[in-house]
């Protein structure tokens, strides 16, 4: 691969990380009352999507297994990759869009 080829694609990387950030900033920030807190929580998860695919795309060339005995690894390092960072969503970014979880749902 070739380094214009690797900036095209972190640019790529960046602009879903950016992307997240403004629907979470416009979605979450000016109009979240405008929307149901039902529309909110599980239109959570875009933002969710294409915050962790833009991370796994910038750090993928640097966790890139090299031989077949890595390839274990790698794939422990980038599930507790994101395990942290849904557990950042689970417990963090929802509790801030709704603090009583089920009341918000309805049930």
């Amino acid at each position: 691969m070739t380094a214009t080829e690797r900036k095209k694609g972190n640019l790529f990387y960046w602009i879903l990380i950016v992307m997240s950030i403004v629907i979470g900033v416009i979605f979450y920030g000016g109009f979240a009352y405008g929307f149901s807190m039902k529309f909110l929580l599980f239109f959570s998860g875009v933002p969710f999507l294409l915050f962790v695919s833009g991370a796994f795309g910038l750090l993928w060339p640097k966790l890139k297994p090299s031989g077949e005995e890595s390839y274990i690894i790698h794939s422990l390092v980038l599930g507790l990759i994101f395990f942290i960072l849904f557990l950042l969503h689970v417990w963090v970014i929802l509790p801030l869009i709704c603090p009583e979880f089920r009341d918000c749902l309805d049930i």
